[in-house]
């Protein structure tokens, strides 16, 4: 019995602790879309819903427009990116139907430090960035996401290490150059166009955020942090321990039996 008190309180601590892993340090998140006040007409986008309700969800239009973070908001987000090599690219998206279009784009002049995109007509996701020999990289990854419908994306740099998840599902993994984020002065950011011209992408966009950490998909998928036990787990061990303890009870008063009888035998 104390067992199983002792053990379903360390369950609890485990449950109160997971809970709160899933939280964000702010200093390395960028919430894009509440970052850039995203609403006016300037830019051309509106509120519209989304995949849910917990945050605001906007409609990127196949019309002129330009989502692109002031000069201010860009050097905040940068200060935070500027020479990082670890983090995580988060949306939640409903791209229309054979649309190709940059989610976000990093870039000074014809150098994309880091752009994410998805062509509906070739029916793959690519990220273009810039490694440390100063190269440029496009890794590309099939995929059919330009289908209408709702998904949640996360791609996960560590170093060298890449990690695709859509709606959960971890789909590529790969062994890339290490990213290069030394951003000069004049670096631009934008939201669903590579510019004023080009790359429009033609959907719902939600939940866009930055994170510089390597695993910042947990953040969206919390199922993903299997790294250590869960209530479940917990419970299940506390059932086989209790088990155990009847059986060895059983069992010792067998034994005792046994002895009693040979001793008075």
């Amino acid at each position: 019995m104390e067992s199983g008190i002792l053990l379903s309180t360390l369950c609890l601590l485990l449950c109160l602790g997971t809970v709160a892993g899933f939280g964000v340090d702010p200093s390395l998140q960028i919430d894009v879309l509440a970052e850039l006040q995203l609403g006016g007409s300037a830019e051309g986008v509106r509120q519209v819903p989304g995949l849910h309700n917990g945050s605001k969800a906007f409609l990127f239009p196949d019309t002129s427009r330009s989502v692109k973070a002031s000069p201010e908001t860009a050097e905040i987000f940068f200060q935070k990116l500027r020479n990082k090599y670890e983090f995580t690219i988060l949306v939640t998206l409903k791209q229309a139907h054979l649309n190709s279009g940059v989610i976000l784009s990093i870039h000074h002049l014809d150098h994309r430090y880091l752009e994410l995109e998805s062509s509906g007509h070739r029916n793959e996701i690519r990220l273009h960035y810039r490694s440390g020999s100063h190269r440029s990289h496009t890794e590309v990854f099939p995929y059919i996401l330009a289908d209408d419908k709702w998904h949640r994306l996360s791609l996960a740099i560590s170093a060298s290490h890449l990690i695709l998840h859509v709606d959960c599902n971890k789909i590529y993994e790969r062994v890339v150059e290490k990213p290069f984020m030394d951003l000069p002065l004049g670096t631009t950011f934008w939201l669903g166009q590579r510019n004023n011209a080009h790359g429009y992408f033609k959907g719902i966009m939600q939940d866009v955020q930055l994170l510089v950490m390597p695993q910042g998909f947990i953040s969206q998928c919390p199922d993903l942090n299997r790294t250590c036990p869960t209530c479940n787990d917990f419970h299940g061990l506390v059932q086989k321990i209790m088990e155990l303890q009847d059986i060895l009870a059983k069992t010792s008063a067998k034994v005792a039996a046994f002895l009693f009888f040979l001793i008075f035998l």
